[in-house]
């Protein structure tokens, strides 16, 4: 199945540079984990911790990505996870 998702720009990815960083060192991390028609769920792999991105087509583009990460959960915005995924995604690293 390919499921048309919708990548955050590279200018907002690239705003907190540090966490742009981290996100291309964890890009090779990256696996899919399933997709439906509406959702889809991807595993990053961060040190060893393994974290839970999702991407919902059906929301609105501020919500289409999250993360179970400390930081997304505290500051509600894009994370060094959603990034690596952006990246991946991007770089043709995994398909979904």
């Amino acid at each position: 199945m390919d499921m048309e998702i919708e990548l955050i720009p590279d200018e907002i990815l690239k705003k907190e540079s540090n966490l742009y960083i981290k996100g291309i060192k964890l890009a090779d991390k990256v696996k899919l984990d399933y997709a439906t028609d509406r959702h889809a769920s991807f595993l990053v792999d961060h040190d060893g911790s393994i974290h839970n991105v999702m991407y919902f087509s059906e929301k609105d583009s501020v919500k289409k990505w999250q993360c179970d990460c400390k930081w997304y959960t505290l500051h509600d915005r894009v994370c060094s996870h959603i990034t690596a995924v952006n990246i991946a995604l991007k770089e043709k690293k995994i398909k979904v």
